[in-house]
């Protein structure tokens, strides 16, 4: 290899060796339980659905002992959109129950 007269560059460090973000999983729940207390109040069954996956992802996370104020917030938020979207099922069902009855 030529060096067209010029010293051949020094050895330099290498750059930092990448970190596992890891993180995926308690943002991914955090984000879950937001969609689920808000869908909860609208779309009871997509804040169910919801509620349940990120309560699965918040526990994954738990676990594997990533970023824990993310995680115990993903799941906090998890329950309350699972509770929510059940109590407006609960109201829905007897709702249409009432209405059923009255025709």
């Amino acid at each position: 290899m030529s060096t067209n007269g010029f010293p051949p560059a020094p050895n330099t460090p290498g750059a930092a060796p990448a970190t596992n973000g890891g993180n995926g999983l308690a943002v991914g729940s955090l984000v879950l339980g937001i969609v689920a207390v808000v869908f909860g109040f609208l779309f009871s069954i997509i804040g169910l659905i919801a509620g349940i996956v990120g309560l699965v992802l918040g526990f994954v996370a738990r676990r594997r002992g990533l970023s824990r104020g993310m995680v115990l917030a993903g799941i906090v938020l998890s329950v309350i959109g699972i509770v929510i979207a059940i109590i407006f099922m609960i109201i829905g069902a007897m709702a249409a129950v009432s209405y059923m009855n009255n025709q």
